[in-house]
């Protein structure tokens, strides 16, 4: 599953994602039984899934004009404490692209109890939507997913169809894409990295936004319906959140859809129209702080360093577009992969910074932020530069009050 799902995504992301290919090509993956440190909330943490279709859309993955776009979630939740004992970090390794892979990742275990009863108290809980990275799985950030959830928040995760490593649905349907391939490979990595991403910007960017907004009705219809989170779920206070290309999708959702209050982008490249005209939502994006130039060679720096400006002025742009509030942290020591449980997969060079350190660093920003405008809880870590941990770079323009809480 690793290799063959990594090798794709550095070529389609080119440069975000390199790191991520360093850790595969020189080293196994390490599976121990308790990956995650306890979250530190105040709520114990469930885990449910659901598998819905959208009849409105075609699945564009597919030639068959009979079939449906189907999107599976998985959703961490504040529970009632105790039960059965705690998930498995991977649920069915059937449903993923090696069977082998799959089995050594299900081995290890999370701090949620799945399908346990919602926590009796804390009323109706805020919302927060999140979008894995491209080529991966609604679970691969389950270090930041199940801490929220412990913070009192329902944190709904989308896996994305085509462009993930789903061969079958949760019901054992096989899911096979036979369209919508990613660019040939010329061997000119300044232009298959273009390529890649004109591909990514469109169609499959949009076919995430469309599949989060579907998500979002969804949502409405879990607090509405008989079941688990019938008004336990609060559409007035919803969030949206997400690791590299699920990081971009966050960012549109503010642009595109009214009930997306505010979005964090764990170090995302940016598509889609928020590049030319921003947003009026408060957005945060957290950076890793790798030279990518260094892991090219001399010949090929140049064309890096041309990219690397590309998408660093379009980070650049939506901020100076953007009417609403912003944050940019920077923390040192960290690579992409470490915005997602890989970083606790594999050993880590003397170069970066312990796994669970810049875990505790991108959870601390994640949930202030959140817990800043949407629960109109002020947080002075949002308001502290230069910030209170010395490998994180901090920098934020405020223009609006912070919201009062409901």
């Amino acid at each position: 599953m690793w290799k063959k799902v990594v090798k794709i995504a550095i070529v389609v992301l080119a440069l975000v994602v390199v790191a991520l290919g360093l850790y595969v090509r020189r080293m196994m993956p390490r599976f121990p039984e308790q990956l995650f440190v306890q979250p530190s909330g105040p709520y114990a943490v469930g885990t449910r899934e659901y598998s819905w279709t959208d009849s409105s859309r075609a699945e564009p993955y597919t030639k068959d004009p009979s079939d449906h776009r189907r999107v599976v979630v998985q959703v961490w939740y504040p529970a009632v404490p105790g039960g059965a004992d705690t998930a498995r970090y991977l649920l069915r390794p059937d449903e993923f692209a090696s069977r082998s892979g799959g089995r050594a990742a299900s081995k290890s275990k999370t701090h949620a109890v799945l399908n346990a009863p919602v926590a009796e108290s804390g009323g109706a809980f805020p919302v927060l939507v999140y979008n894995h990275g491209g080529a991966w799985t609604r679970w691969s950030a389950t270090f930041t997913t199940q801490w929220l959830a412990s913070y009192g928040y329902a944190v709904v995760s989308i896996e994305h169809f085509g462009f993930n490593q789903t061969v079958k649905y949760p019901d054992g349907t096989p899911f096979a894409p036979d369209t919508l391939t990613m660019p040939k490979e010329t061997g000119d990595g300044r232009a298959d990295a273009l390529a890649s991403w004109a591909f990514l910007d469109d169609p499959v960017f949009p076919i995430w936004v469309a599949d989060a907004r579907f998500v979002l009705d969804q949502i409405e219809g879990l607090a509405r319906d008989p079941g688990p989170f019938q008004g336990r779920l609060d559409l007035d206070r919803i969030g949206a959140f997400g690791w590299s290309f699920g990081g971009a999708t966050a960012v549109q959702l503010t642009a595109d859809d009214p009930r997306v209050k505010a979005a964090v982008d764990h170090d995302g490249q940016l598509f889609g129209a928020v590049r030319e005209r921003g947003t009026t939502r408060p957005i945060m994006q957290l950076h890793n702080a790798t030279d990518y130039e260094k892991l090219y060679p001399e010949k090929q720096r140049p064309a890096v360093r041309e990219l690397m400006a590309m998408t660093a002025a379009w980070d650049s742009t939506t901020r100076e577009l953007s009417s609403g509030d912003w944050y940019n942290v920077t923390i040192a020591g960290t690579d992409h992969g470490d915005f997602s449980d890989l970083a606790l997969f594999y050993k880590r060079s003397k170069e970066r910074i312990d796994a669970r350190r810049a875990h505790e660093i991108i959870n601390a920003y994640t949930l202030a932020f959140f817990d800043q405008y949407l629960r109109g809880q002020p947080s002075t870590l949002l308001s502290e530069e230069p910030s209170p941990f010395s490998e994180a770079t901090f920098r934020a323009r405020i223009r609006t009050p912070v919201p009062a809480a409901p």
